[in-house]
């Protein structure tokens, strides 16, 4: 065989070796990409799970009822809830011992509410009786400024000091009056919706 055929073979064999590795690399290269773009799916760990779906009562506001302080899930559910341990009234297995769980803190709830009420109304009487008080002491100021002109300066001063606390002290009472109204009427609205359930319940005794 000639020196020339023979370069012409190995040239060809050559060239058609390097042709095939490139479209190796590029194959492979294209496999790489596909695996890149793709995730892969990782297997999710099932969590043995004894608790299962449980019941919490949430601390009461003052407008809430029984069952808004009522809540049920699993562990992960609560821990998206946002709520924390001061937030939380008690945790437990079954819905009938969250109500009554849920009936206790609104009764308790409802007892402090009436305490705080009647302080309520008995600071506001102590205060319009200090109101009185300060009235009386400043017609006495006037009287006394009226019949002892020497005195009459200071008096007046003295005056004017009680009736900036007069002021003052009739701000705070109408305020307070308000708060009391207000929870005034909060509880008779409340007062009547047990009188007709009460009222509810005898009509169904009587119509069985």
């Amino acid at each position: 065989m000639k020196k020339t055929e023979l370069k012409k073979i190995l040239k060809e064999n050559i060239t058609d070796w390097l042709a095939e590795r490139s479209k190796q690399e590029e194959a492979d290269s294209g496999d790489m990409a596909y695996t890149e773009k793709v995730p892969v799916k990782e297997k999710i760990a099932k969590i043995e799970d004894q608790i299962a779906e449980f019941y919490y009562v949430t601390k009461p506001t003052k407008e809430s009822s029984v069952e808004e302080l009522i809540k049920s899930g699993d562990v992960f559910e609560f821990a998206m809830s946002g709520l924390t341990r001061e937030d939380i009234s008690g945790i437990y297995k079954s819905e009938g011992r969250a109500k009554s769980a849920a009936n206790k803190v609104i009764k308790e709830r409802d007892i402090k509410l009436k305490e705080t009420y009647k302080k309520g109304q008995n600071k506001l009487k102590a205060m319009e009786a200090s109101i009185d008080e300060i009235k009386g002491q400043i017609e006495g100021k006037m009287s006394e400024a009226t019949s002892n002109p020497d005195m009459r300066e200071s008096l007046t001063a003295e005056s004017n000091s009680l009736m900036e606390k007069l002021s003052m002290l009739e701000t705070q009472i109408n305020k307070l009056k308000e708060v009391l109204e207000t929870e005034g009427m909060r509880f008779e609205k409340k007062k009547s919706k047990k009188s007709k359930k009460e009222d509810d319940k005898e009509d169904d005794k009587e119509k069985k």
